[in-house]
């Protein structure tokens, strides 16, 4: 392969990944904590499953909401089966008196405005 055509593929693959990951996430932080709770909104408010830490969220991300983070089991800002798959590792924890290490995000909107953190 030419020099040129392996830097023209690295700029497609770089710009792909940009794309790709885009501006949807705001912020991210991981905080290491126990699940003291977890919440169930069938009718999808705050993402349909949440969990309430330890530590607070906003100690890490200022703009978070302290203690509960959603999982985004409606699967707005991701996957919504893995959302629930992550639910249960809290519920999990929470059982076994476990600590976990969250990676949570603010998330942007539509409009560029944070709407929560996962």
């Amino acid at each position: 392969m030419k020099a040129t055509t392996r830097s023209k593929l690295l700029v497609m693959v770089t710009l792909s990944a940009g794309l790709w990951c885009g501006s949807a996430w705001a912020d991210v932080a991981r905080i290491t904590a126990e699940v003291t709770r977890t919440l169930v909104q069938p009718d999808g408010t705050y993402g349909a499953c949440m969990a309430a830490l330890s530590v607070s969220p906003t100690s890490a991300l200022p703009s978070c909401a302290p203690d509960w983070v959603t999982f985004s089991c409606t699967g707005d800002f991701g996957d919504a089966v893995g959302a629930w798959r992550q639910f249960d590792q809290a519920q999990l924890a929470l059982a076994g008196d476990s600590r976990v290490l969250a990676s949570i995000s603010t998330v942007l909107g539509s409009a560029n405005t944070r709407t929560g953190c996962l």
